[in-house]
């Protein structure tokens, strides 16, 4: 019996005490307050006497310091209640696992939304799981899976954070991985890592730390239907994390790990797991023998359930820097040959981990991590190849970004100053990266604009995390000119990429949402077309310096892809929704000042120029002239409205000449729309109206096939489908949870 497992430990005393509650009570409670060495002095002994007639008296002796039958337990000397840092609430009943992951009903829950709460104050710890919309199956609401703890989170001042997943994409990705764990780990045969695959302010943090969990609790606990799938029962899964961003990389790839180890231990502590906390830590820093040491944590990992290890910033394995020296203060290069031995090292841990342990990774710099990933040695299995990947959609659709907007406004309410309304449409078109702006907006204040902000967070994050990242990628793959050729062609819709050429870090990055065209691959992403061509000189180099990158794009710019983006939306918009009457009355108005007929506006210089670009030859030409050209010769809204779907495309995908061009073409009549705020003032306004109604494509089903349901619970109606973040209950006011960390 192992007893060092807190959990067993907890399990006997209950078996040894179910018919005396009180004093079970009492024990419980001494026994939780310890810290890990006094509970491993407890435990040394208790296994001596186990299953004799003396284990009661010594447990009732040791814990209570008093002799045997004493009516008030007393703790004994040195072992203080609250003693230790992993002590936990006294009465509660601790389930095994409980930790970063789990929220205390009534505490963190509230803690997570900024607002302070007394420590050891509250009801016991509980596990969030994932719970469906009964009207929408897309939408995921993050509940305790207890009842008290969810009547807690139910009264006023709580709010329920939410997870939308449209057409259950990534919930059954996660899903399909879990069946493949359990079936593994009942074989005994070690888990398939899983990596969490994104871009810049894609949520990829927030995917690993609260999503993952919650889908794993609701598969796996509680008798879930994903439990009876899977079979036998497991015991409830624990989850330790990891931020490698604080593991020390000065000091050579043996500091790197045993801080790895120290953070693993930090966290099997929180959680109570006593036997892996107590791993001993080697006084030689050595990479093989801190592996050792990190394998020896692992098999104090209990055996009977799975123990998922969040490791977020893992690019970090690879990042390894030579030691400063004294002819060279400012420059720290990478040590190669540390980097080198990391690539084995990581792969020795997430290929050949006990079949108790799942790995789940992601990190910031996800090109580095799989260019290193790439050229590790395949002695065995080839990394690359054995892994699952769950890719995150780089950009969302209007509709989403906009109900999305609706509710962060909510919860902005009485902020001072108010989000500026600007803001959605300003943003890129992300969750992660609109939430992350209204909390600088919140808490930086160093802009007075939502344009202000957003360019401030391209310059000073968002183009320096990407700089650096592809900076390192392009020294692993070698040959940096060509391989930024290659990326350039990739996002180039009149160029693409042969797939045998493109290389296996940019492929495993980005493949997923690239289309395949007469033998070669093309990726529709302008934000990061836009930020690549920021960062590449005229030469095809990266540039030495951020601040060498101009602004990529002026508010003229935004405000006309912003515009030709609503303009592509418009037929799917309810002809009675604010909408599609605000986008109607400027089409309207912009054809009065023209006062062009409709043949002569479709045959104008600059309406030519945009429909022939190149940009614009690869389908998008056809489709004008095939289903929109005859309703242009009747209505010149029908042209105007095309035309800047069309230039949206130059803007977008064209190089940085081709923009300029095209916006000195833009007519002087419609570009004064623009200079007199009109532009931006009907972007504003159809970004905040409410949720048009999408009209249903012809031949679309009259019901979408039902899908596999996450323990489906009757409840009350919700609100409308939300992507990422919390749902506010009455008027509380919170703060913007930061979706993800790039």
């Amino acid at each position: 019996m192992a007893l060092s497992d807190f959990s067993v430990a907890c399990k006997r005393l209950g078996e040894l005490y179910k018919d005396n509650p009180v004093l079970l009570g009492k024990l419980l409670a001494t026994l939780t307050s310890l810290g890990v060495d006094e509970f491993l002095v407890v435990c040394n002994g208790w296994e001596v006497v186990v299953d004799s007639p003396a284990e009661k008296t010594f447990l009732e002796f040791r814990l209570s310091g008093a002799v045997v039958g004493l009516g008030s337990l007393v703790p004994a000397a040195g072992m203080q209640a609250g003693a230790g840092p992993s002590s936990v609430q006294a009465g509660g009943s601790m389930q095994a696992g409980a930790g970063p992951s789990s929220v205390q009903a009534g505490g963190s829950l509230a803690a997570g939304l900024g607002v302070e709460t007394a420590a050891g104050a509250g009801p016991p710890a509980c596990k969030l799981g994932l719970r469906q919309d009964s009207k929408n199956q897309d939408l995921f609401f993050f509940e305790p899976m207890d009842t008290i703890s969810a009547a807690a989170a139910a009264s006023p001042g709580m709010s329920s954070e939410f997870f939308l997943d449209p057409n259950g994409r990534l919930t059954n990705e996660l899903q399909d991985w879990l069946r493949l764990a359990k079936d593994l780990h009942c074989k005994g045969k070690p888990i398939l890592p899983l990596f969490i695959n994104g871009q810049v302010k894609n949520g990829k943090s927030y995917m690993l730390n609260e999503v993952l969990p919650a889908v794993v609790n609701t598969y796996y606990c509680s008798g879930s239907s994903g439990q009876q799938h899977a079979g036998t029962v497991l015991s409830e899964p624990n989850f330790l994390r990891v931020n490698c961003l604080d593991c020390d990389r000065s000091s050579g790839s043996g500091g790197f790990l045993m801080a790895l180890l120290t953070q693993l231990k930090e966290s099997a502590a929180d959680q109570q797991l006593f036997a892996a906390a107590s791993t001993p830590v080697p006084s030689e820093h050595l990479p093989d023998v801190m592996v050792v040491a990190i394998r020896g944590f692992m098999k104090r990992l209990p055996r009977d359930r799975l123990n998922f290890l969040l490791i977020d910033e893992a690019q970090s394995f690879y990042l390894i820097r030579r030691p400063v020296s004294d002819n060279d203060q400012q420059h720290r290069s990478l040590d190669i040959d540390a980097v080198l031995r990391m690539r084995t090292i990581l792969k020795r841990l997430l290929l050949d981990s006990p079949h108790w342990v799942a790995w789940a990774v992601t990190g910031s710099s996800m090109a580095t991590l799989w260019a290193n990933i790439a050229a590790t040695p395949p002695n065995g299995f080839a990394l690359i190849m054995r892994n699952r990947r769950l890719d995150l959609d780089p950009k969302v659709s209007m509709d989403v970004l906009q109900v999305a907007w609706e509710h962060l406004k909510a919860q902005a309410a009485t902020w001072d100053p108010a989000l500026p309304n600007d803001l959605v449409w300003q943003s890129p078109p992300q969750i992660a990266m609109l939430a992350y702006l209204c909390q600088e907006w919140r808490y930086s204040r160093k802009a007075s604009t939502a344009a202000e902000l957003v360019e401030q967070t391209m310059m000073e994050k968002l183009i320096p995390e990407v700089l650096e990242d592809l900076r390192i990628v392009l020294q692993v793959l070698g040959q940096p000119r060509e391989q930024l050729l290659l990326l350039h062609e990739l996002l180039d819709p009149m160029a693409g990429v042969e797939p045998a050429k493109l290389p296996r870090a940019f492929k495993a990055l980005l493949a997923r949402f690239a289309t395949q065209h007469e033998g070669r691959l093309y990726l529709d992403n302008p934000l990061l077309a836009q930020v690549l061509q920021a960062i590449t000189t005229e030469s095809g180099e990266l540039v030495n310096s951020i601040n060498t990158i101009q602004s990529i794009s002026s508010k003229m710019f935004r405000e006309l892809v912003v515009l030709g983006e609503c303009c592509k939306e418009s037929e799917h918009f309810n002809k009675e929704s604010e909408h599609y009457k605000d986008l109607d009355s400027i089409l309207e108005d912009m054809a009065s000042a023209l006062a062009l007929p409709p043949d002569r506006l479709l045959k104008a210089d600059w309406f030519v120029h945009v429909l022939d670009h190149r940009c614009n030859k690869r389908g998008s030409k056809t489709s004008f002239e095939q289903n929109y050209k005859a309703q242009a010769r009747q209505d010149p809204k029908v042209g105007l409205c095309r035309f800047h779907v069309l230039l949206r495309n130059v803007l977008s995908h064209g190089s940085l000449s081709e923009q300029r061009q095209a916006l000195e073409f833009y007519p002087p009549k419609l570009a004064a729309f623009h200079s007199s705020g009109r532009i931006s003032e009907v972007m504003t306004k159809v970004y905040n109206s409410p949720i048009p109604m999408r009209s249903k494509a012809p031949g679309a089903p009259a019901a979408a096939t039902p899908r596999a349901q996450l323990q489906p619970q009757a409840g009350p109606v919700r609100p409308i489908s939300l992507h990422l973040g919390k749902q506010l209950r009455r008027a509380t006011v919170v703060q913007l949870r930061h979706i993800g960390r790039m």
